[in-house]
């Protein structure tokens, strides 16, 4: 088996949408071996972490009030068999239709999977002041094909819906029909093959509606397609 990370982690000063209410991440020592009053040279670390940035899944209640929240999502939706569309040849700006769904995932696509859609964008310009003015977004057909075709689950290390529009129906669209997003996801040119496994486990937080996830794609996985 093959393991490929494919989380963006956090890390200080990391780059953040340039809106008022979004909130820096931060980490702070909190302890240092020096400052430990036991002297046994112990480290502790206090981390701020907005549920929003690096890799994270976004629940029906990030939407809908009366929706799941995370710990109500059952586990499995985040684990299993995974097929991925491939739109590398995407270029920023440009839209991501329920067509072009249909094409790159002719002949490997089995409803009840978890989709990733691979455009490179993250790979390419995350931390460009520019990363969310630019990048290729889904659109509503796009969110329509992935209802209607059975996934549990979708990733995209694009932005889910058109930079600026903030009517957010592919959002509304996913989630009011219960499918999580994995956002913010990276190194999708290193996965080689159209499908495998994918392990993507949020911080279990109770009554929210996303937490950080480290996402793990799992090549090679001797064919266990119905896990």
């Amino acid at each position: 088996m093959q393991f490929i990370d494919i989380t963006q982690g956090f890390y200080a000063d990391m780059p953040s949408f340039q809106a008022k209410w979004y909130p820096k991440s931060a980490i702070y020592a909190v302890m240092t071996p020096e400052t430990d009053p036991a002297h046994t040279g112990r480290t502790f670390t206090r981390l701020e972490l907005f549920a929003h940035n690096a890799t994270h899944v976004d629940v029906p209640q990030h939407f809908y009030a009366q929706k799941e929240t995370l710990d109500q999502i059952p586990l499995d939706t985040f684990i299993g068999h995974t097929c991925i569309a491939d739109l590398s040849h995407k270029a920023p700006r440009e839209p991501i239709t329920g067509d072009d769904l249909e094409q790159a995932l002719n002949g490997i696509w089995t409803a009840g999977s978890r989709l990733i859609i691979r455009t490179d964008y993250h790979h390419h310009y995350w931390g460009h002041a520019d990363f969310w003015d630019k990048p290729p977004y889904l659109v509503l057909s796009a969110a329509d094909w992935i209802v209607e075709h059975g996934a549990v689950l979708v990733g995209l290390d694009c932005i889910t819906d058109k930079p600026g529009d903030t009517t957010q129906p592919v959002h509304f669209r996913l989630l009011g029909a219960g499918v999580p997003i994995l956002e913010y996801i990276t190194n999708l040119h290193q996965i080689k093959q159209p499908t495998g496994y994918l392990i993507a486990l949020p911080t279990k937080v109770d009554g929210v509606e996303a937490a950080p996830v480290r996402a793990i794609f799992v090549e090679d996985f001797q064919g266990r397609a119905s896990l």
